[in-house]
C-alpha cells in the first residue's frame, strides 16, 4: 500500500505535487500517513486554500495561513449543516437547501445497499465554498483504520487536537468545532418537504399508492470511483460527464464532474443470420459451424485441453464444471439452425430436400425425437469436422482430451432433445399475454446513479402496471378485472448510445423584467433502443382472448421513458397472443432467435461490491440490475409528494443472468415459469422487483 511518505520521497517536483494531491481526493484509496500525520494535516489545509496559489502541497507556512484567517473557519462550520448520506443534489444541482442523514432500514433480504458499508459523509452545497470542505472530510487510513479529521475532532483524539493546535485551531475552537458537529450531524436527518426538482415514482402501497424519491448514497459512490481508478478490479466502468460539478457535491466536484459508473449493457444485436435455421440461408449447411469455432470456444477448448490450469484443485474443479456447460450450450447452438426446421419456427422456413446429399441433416427432420441418441455417432463425427475445417479450431479436432468430453455432451444435448415436455398444471385463474417484437427508442439506460446498462426492472414493471390502468381505463364497469402480475422480459436487440437531449427554453434569463427565455442546462445520458418481447401472467375470470381488440387499444406508448412502438406492418408479425396453457406459451417461447436473451432473476444476490465483483468474474452471463428501492425511513405525509405517503429510498443493485433461448428449451417449461418470471415484492423496508420463489 502506498503511504504518505513514499509520495514525498518522490524526486519529481511536478509529479510529487500531483499525487500527494490525487492520494487525498475522495476518488482514490486513502493513502497510509502513519508517522507523517503532520504532513497530513499541512496537505489537507493547502487544499482548503484558494489564495496564495499553491506551489508545494506541504509548504507549512501556506497551510498557517488558513486558520489565521477566521472567515476560513467561519465557512467551514457554516458547511457542516450541508454533510450529507445520500446526496438529494445527484445529478440535478437545482436541488437546494436539503440534505439526507440516514442509514436504509434494516431487512434480512440481501440487498446490494449502503447497508453493508461504513457511514461516510459527503457535502453538496455552494460551489463557492467547496474547498473549505477538504480538510474535514477527505479520507486517510492511520493505524489500519479509514479516518477523517471529521471523525476524530468528533472523537475527541488528543493526537491529532495537538497537531490541530500545533497550526492554528486553539482548543477553544476546537471545542466549539467539536460541540457544533454533534448538533449538525444527527443520527437520522430527512427533508419535510419534497423539493419540486427531486423525482418522484409512484408504487402500490397498502391499498393506495406511495410516492418514492431515489437518491444516491455518498458511500456506494464513492466506492466505486475508488474501485474505478484500480488496475486489479475487474468491474466495468464508463464515464458519465455531469455539469456544474462542484455544486452537485465534492466527490463530483473533485473528478471534474466525471463520474465513473458501472457499464453493463445487455449485449444483444439482432442478427438474423443466427436465427434457428437462418444460418442455412448463409452458409448452405444446417449446422452453425460458428457456435464451434469462434474465439471463445476455442478459448474453452483449449482449457479443457490443459492449458492454464488453475493451481488449486478445487478451483479447478469448479472451473471445469463451468466450462462443459459452456461446451454443452455452444454444441445446443450448433444443433440449432435443425431444431428451428424441426420446430417450424420461422416466418419462411427453408426446406430440406433441395440438398439430398446431406442425409445426417435429413434423419435429424424425420427420425422420432425419441430416437435422438441414434444420431450421436453420426454427429460426433460432423462434429469433429467441423473443427477441422477451421484453421483456428482444427487443432482440437480429435484431441485425446476431448473426444470424450464433446461426445458426453453431445449425448446430453440429445438425450434434452428427446424427452418430452411433461404435461404442466395450469391455474385456471393465471392467462398469459405475449407481446412480440416491440420496438422502444430513447429508453433510459443509466437505469440509477450507478449502473448504465440494461433498463430498471422497475420502469419495465412500470409499464405493466400502466398497461393494466390503461386497460381497466378502457373497460366499462362490470365488463371485467383484469390483474397484471409476474412478467418475462425478453431482448432481441439493444443499441446504447450516450447522448445529450435538446431542452424546451424554460429559464427567465433575467428575473421580473422582460427578457430572453434560456434552455436549461442539458445533461448527457446513456439512452438504448430496443427490440423485445415480453410476457404478462395475468390473474382474471374473463378469457383474455376475448378482448385482444382492447389490449392492443390500451397498449401504452412509452417504455422506461422511451418511445414504445409495435412492429412494422410489413414485418408481419403477430405481435399480440393470448394463452390460457402455459405448455402453449412454453412451445411458442422456447425456439425464440439464439441471438437474443431471457433476462432472468439469479438465485444468489450480493450484499456488497466485493461479492458483485466476484460474481461477475465468475460467471459472464451474469449483469448488474437496478431492480428496486431500500428505504431510508418510514413512509411519512411531506409537502409536494404525489401521494399521501412519501419516502425517501435508495437504489438496489440485484444480479440478473442472461439466458439463451437453447438454455429455456433444455430446462423445461417448469423451470421457465418459475426461474425466469419477475414479480413486485413490497414490504415495510423494501419495494423490489424479484422471482418471488427466490
Amino acid at each position: 500500500m502506498m503511504t504518505l511518505q513514499d509520495l514525498i520521497d518522490i524526486e519529481d517536483s511536478k509529479l510529487r505535487f500531483t499525487e500527494i494531491k490525487k492520494a487525498f481526493m475522495p476518488y482514490t484509496r486513502p493513502v497510509e500517513v502513519d508517522g507523517s500525520e503532520k504532513q497530513a494535516l499541512i496537505v489537507l489545509l493547502n487544499l482548503s486554500l484558494s489564495n496564495p496559489e499553491a506551489k508545494d502541497w506541504l509548504d507549512f507556512h501556506r497551510a498557517l495561513g488558513y486558520f489565521a484567517d477566521s472567515a476560513n473557519l467561519s465557512a467551514a462550520e457554516q458547511e457542516i449543516q450541508w454533510f450529507h448520506t445520500h446526496n438529494l443534489k445527484f445529478p440535478d444541482c437545482r436541488v437546494s437547501e436539503q440534505r439526507i442523514i440516514a442509514t436504509p432500514l434494516y431487512t434480512e433480504t440481501p440487498t446490494l445497499t449502503s447497508q453493508s458499508f461504513n457511514r461516510a459523509y459527503g457535502w453538496a452545497h455552494n460551489s463557492a465554498v467547496y474547498k473549505h470542505t477538504i480538510w474535514l472530510l477527505n479520507e486517510f487510513r492511520w493505524r489500519g483504520r479509514v479516518e477523517n479529521l471529521l471523525n476524530l475532532i468528533c472523537g475527541g483524539d488528543d493526537f491529532w487536537l495537538e497537531l490541530l493546535a500545533d497550526v492554528g485551531l486553539k482548543p477553544k475552537a476546537q471545542t466549539q468545532l467539536k460541540d457544533l458537529i454533534e448538533h449538525q450531524l444527527p443520527s437520522i436527518h430527512l427533508p419535510d418537504e419534497v423539493n419540486r426538482y427531486s423525482k418522484q415514482l409512484r408504487f402500490p402501497w397498502r391499498g393506495d399508492y406511495l410516492s418514492v424519491t431515489p437518491v444516491v448514497s455518498h458511500a456506494i459512490q464513492q466506492q466505486l470511483s475508488v474501485l474505478s481508478c484500480q488496475r486489479e478490479c475487474s468491474l466495468h466502468f464508463k464515464a458519465m460527464s455531469f455539469p456544474h460539478s462542484a455544486s452537485i457535491g465534492n466527490l463530483c466536484g473533485s473528478l471534474g464532474g466525471d463520474m465513473n459508473i458501472l457499464n453493463y449493457p445487455i449485449e444483444v444485436i439482432a442478427n438474423r443470420h443466427q436465427t434457428l435455421g437462418a444460418s442455412r440461408s448463409r452458409t448452405k449447411r444446417y449446422f452453425d459451424d460458428f457456435q464451434l469455432t469462434s474465439k471463445s470456444t476455442c478459448g474453452v477448448l483449449a482449457h479443457l485441453t490443459g492449458f492454464e490450469q488453475p493451481q488449486m484443485r478445487k478451483a479447478q474443479k469448479h472451473v471445469r464444471q463451468y466450462q462443459l456447460k459452456i461446451i454443452r450450450k455452444q454444441i445446443a447452438l450448433w444443433l440449432l439452425p435443425l431444431m428451428e426446421l424441426r420446430d417450424n419456427s420461422v416466418t419462411d422456413p427453408i426446406g430440406f430436400y433441395d440438398e439430398p446429399d446431406d442425409e445426417l441433416a435429413k434423419r435429424f427432420l424425420t427420425i422420432n425425437e425419441l430416437d435422438f441418441i441414434e444420431l450421436t455417432t453420426s454427429l460426433n463425427q460432423r462434429l469433429n469436422i467441423a473443427l477441422q475445417n477451421n484453421r483456428f479450431a482444427s487443432r482440437f479436432a480429435y484431441h485425446p482430451k476431448l473426444m470424450r468430453v464433446l461426445k458426453t455432451e453431445l449425448i446430453w444435448v440429445l438425450t434434452q432433445l428427446s424427452q418430452p415436455e411433461p404435461p404442466t398444471v395450469s391455474d385456471s385463474k393465471v392467462q398469459y399475454l405475449y407481446l412480440s417484437s416491440m420496438r422502444v427508442f430513447d429508453a433510459a439506460a443509466m437505469s440509477c446513479p450507478y449502473l448504465s446498462g440494461a433498463p430498471s426492472l422497475t420502469a419495465v414493471w412500470g409499464f405493466v402496471h400502466r398497461y393494466q390502468r390503461e386497460l381497466q381505463d378502457l373497460l366499462s364497469d362490470g365488463e371485467g378485472q383484469f390483474e397484471f402480475k409476474d412478467f418475462a422480459f425478453f431482448i432481441r436487440d439493444e443499441s446504447v448510445q450516450t447522448s445529450a437531449k435538446l431542452t424546451e427554453p424554460s429559464v427567465i434569463a433575467k428575473a421580473r423584467s422582460i427578457s430572453q427565455v434560456k434552455r436549461t442546462t442539458i445533461i448527457r445520458e446513456d439512452c438504448s433502443d430496443l427490440i423485445f418481447d415480453i410476457v404478462i401472467a395475468i390473474e382474471s375470470d374473463q378469457r383474455i382472448s376475448d378482448y385482444q381488440s382492447q389490449f392492443k387499444a390500451a397498449l401504452p406508448t412509452n417504455f422506461a421513458g422511451g418511445a414504445l412502438f409495435q412492429p412494422e406492418i410489413n414485418s408481419g408479425v403477430n405481435w399480440l397472443r393470448t394463452f390460457v396453457s402455459k405448455s402453449e406459451l412454453f412451445q411458442a417461447v422456447k425456439g425464440l432467435p439464439g441471438y437474443g436473451t431471457w433476462l432472468s432473476p439469479d438465485s444468489f444476490q450480493p450484499q456488497n461490491l466485493a461479492e458483485l465483483q466476484e460474481c461477475l468474474t465468475i460467471d459472464s452471463t451474469l449483469i448488474p440490475v437496478s431492480n428496486g428501492f431500500h428505504f431510508l425511513g418510514s413512509p411519512q405525509e411531506r409537502k409536494g409528494a404525489l401521494t399521501k405517503l412519501h419516502c425517501y429510498a435508495e437504489n438496489n443493485i440485484a444480479l440478473a443472468k442472461r439466458t439463451n433461448p437453447i438454455e429455456v428449451r433444455f430446462a423445461g417449461s417448469d423451470h421457465f415459469f418459475e426461474q425466469v418470471f419477475w414479480s413486485l415484492e413490497v414490504t415495510e423496508q423494501t419495494i423490489l422487483i424479484k422471482n418471488k420463489r427466490i
